[in-house]
C-alpha cells in the first residue's frame, strides 16, 4: 500500500483534488498543479498520479457543478413530471443557478462534461421533457440544440458578469437615431440586470425559456424523418 504523505491522514483521491480545484476557483484563484499540491499537502507527482493534465482537473471540477445542477434540477422538477415544459425549465434554471454560484469555473462550461450517472440522469430528465412535448428523435435533438444554446449561453453571460470586479457602466449616449426613447431606456436597463436586479434577471430567463419551449410545438408536426415541412407560400 502506498505510504501517506506527511501532514495527511488519508490517501489522496480524484474527488478531493476536484473539490479543492473548485474551492480555489470559487475564491477567484486559477488552480494549478502546484497550488493544488500545496493545498492538499502532497507533491505535484501525487496529483499527476490521478490526472495527466490540468485540463482534466478543470473538467472534474466542472463535473461537481454539473452534479450540483442535476440534483437541484431533480428537486425543482419534483411533482411536475406531468408538465414537460416545467421539466425543461427546472433543468435549465438549476444549471444557471449552480454555475451562478461558481462563476469562475463556469467560464469553462463549454467543455463537454464527462459521462457519469448524474449526467445520464440529467439528460434522461430533459429527454422526458421533450418527449412530453411530442418531440422524438431528430425533432427532439433539434429542439435540444436551441434549448441548450439558450440555457448555456445565458449561464455563460451571467458568469462573465459575476466575475467582473465592478459592474460595467451603461452605454453612453448614442448619436444614432432610435425609434422610441422608452425602448432605448428599457434596453439599457437590461445591460446590468444581473447586478441591479438578479431576481428580475432570473424571471426574464424563465420567461425566455417559456417562449422558446412554446415555439417547439407551435409549428406543424415534424415529418417522419424528424424535419418540419417547408412553410406554405404567402397568400397574394
Amino acid at each position: 500500500m502506498a505510504r501517506l504523505a506527511k501532514r495527511r491522514k488519508t490517501h489522496l483521491s480524484r474527488s478531493e483534488i476536484a473539490g479543492e480545484a473548485l474551492r480555489q476557483f470559487d475564491h477567484g484563484e486559477d488552480p494549478s498543479i502546484r497550488s493544488l499540491a500545496a493545498a492538499l499537502a502532497v507533491s505535484p507527482s501525487a496529483i499527476y498520479h490521478h490526472f495527466s493534465a490540468r485540463s482534466e482537473i478543470v473538467d472534474a471540477a466542472l463535473g461537481l457543478v454539473w452534479e450540483e445542477a442535476g440534483k437541484e434540477g431533480m428537486r425543482l422538477a419534483e411533482g411536475k413530471l406531468d408538465r414537460p415544459d416545467e421539466i425543461l425549465i427546472a433543468a435549465a434554471l438549476a444549471t444557471r443557478r449552480a454555475f451562478g454560484r461558481h462563476p469562475q469555473v463556469a467560464l469553462h462550461i463549454a467543455a463537454t462534461p464527462a459521462a457519469n450517472d448524474q449526467l445520464a440522469a440529467n439528460l434522461g430528465l430533459i429527454a422526458a421533457g421533450f418527449e412530453g412535448l411530442g418531440l422524438h428523435g431528430e425533432a427532439a435533438a433539434r429542439a435540444f440544440h436551441a434549448y441548450g444554446s439558450f440555457a448555456i449561453g445565458s449561464t455563460l453571460v451571467l458568469a462573465a458578469r459575476l466575475n467582473l470586479a465592478t459592474p460595467e457602466p451603461n452605454p453612453g449616449p448614442d448619436p444614432s437615431p432610435v425609434p422610441d426613447d422608452d425602448t432605448r431606456a428599457s434596453l439599457e436597463a437590461m445591460v446590468n440586470l444581473s447586478y441591479s436586479d438578479p431576481v428580475r434577471d432570473e424571471e426574464l430567463f424563465v420567461d425566455g425559456l417559456r417562449r422558446l419551449i412554446a415555439s417547439f410545438t407551435a409549428t406543424s408536426a415534424p415529418t417522419a424523418a424528424g424535419r418540419h415541412p417547408p412553410p406554405s407560400p404567402p397568400h397574394p
